[in-house]
């Protein structure tokens, strides 16, 4: 699926000028060429300069508006218009978004809207960054992890397998860049989820994040009893490791080692004893853990890549 279009703008033959347009013109163009919801309006002759005469008026759309000749037109002429201010505009095929059987509307599985489609998302093309765009888009927090499909089931329908590499500081996912992705590995048994820290289940057993400064690498902590507790080295190895990122949506792991850091909220608050195969969606499906007193210097820390 391509996500993004790209274009100069025409109306009746002529070029638009940058400086007769706004976002709410955006709105109504990207919705007259089915492509979606405006994503970037650009100026400075961002495709190259046009060969058509330059419009000068003022377009005024409201931004409901099916077609951009619906939209009033100013009677003033802006005379500082040449080729070299025709307005370029960046439109995404995605519309809307939203999280579906979840315990409330911050976690569930993602579900995107393609013009008037909605599918689910290939966890192959989802990470953590993502995740917390997402739960910024939603007012839902930060993203506290993103889960398989033994969290919130298979979806029906499309599936989209576009990568959206976000830094994850954006607003919202349509301001992250977008690349295809091969749908060969993708099935719904690969439906990702995410919970945001807005959500009930941010608590749930099972759940885990990584403290450190980036998103795939930290201190490890796990929600056990609806407590945030640190994990002990003892017994941890590769394949409780591999879960965890998987987890995250992370990658795989790319080592883990002992953590000399510690601060008082987890104190007292350390488990030990997970014992996984290594195939589980979530730590919450490995064998149950002890809790402990903790030692700062047996705390885990991981990096995955």
């Amino acid at each position: 699926v391509l996500v993004e279009w790209r274009f100069f703008i025409e109306v009746s033959g002529e070029q638009l000028c940058d400086a007769a347009f706004d976002q709410q013109d955006a709105e109504v163009v990207c919705r007259e060429l089915d492509c979606g919801a405006p994503v970037q309006v650009l100026g400075e002759d961002a495709f190259g300069k046009g060969d058509a005469q330059m419009w000068t008026q003022e377009i005024q759309c409201r931004g409901n508006e099916t077609q951009i000749s619906f939209c009033s037109i100013s009677s003033s002429q802006n005379h500082n218009c040449t080729s070299d201010n025709n307005v370029g505009l960046i439109c995404s095929g995605y519309t809307d978004l939203r999280l579906v059987n979840g315990s409330d509307s911050c976690s569930g599985r993602v579900e995107l809207q393609f013009l008037n489609e909605w599918g689910t998302v290939c966890d192959a093309c989802w990470d953590m960054r993502a995740a917390s765009v997402l739960c910024r888009q939603l007012n839902c927090g930060i993203a506290v992890s993103v889960v398989g499909l033994d969290w919130f089931g298979e979806g029906s329908g499309e599936i989209w397998a576009d990568v959206f590499d976000c830094d994850g500081n954006e607003t919202k996912l349509s301001e992250c860049s977008v690349s295809s992705w091969s749908r060969a590995e993708c099935s719904h048994r690969r439906d990702v989820g995410v919970v945001c820290s807005g959500s009930s289940l941010a608590v749930h057993d099972g759940l885990v994040r990584l403290s450190g400064e980036r998103q795939c690498e930290g201190e490890l902590e796990v929600s056990i009893h609806q407590v945030w507790r640190r994990v002990l080295l003892d017994s941890w190895s590769l394949t409780e490791s591999s879960v965890v990122c998987r987890q995250l949506g992370c990658g795989s792991v790319l080592n883990f080692s002992s953590s000399s850091s510690s601060s008082p909220e987890h104190s007292h608050e350390c488990v030990t004893g997970f014992q996984c195969s290594g195939s589980e969606a979530h730590l919450g499906n490995c064998s149950s853990p002890q809790t402990l007193n903790c030692s700062s210097t047996q705390q885990l820390s991981i990096t995955c890549l």
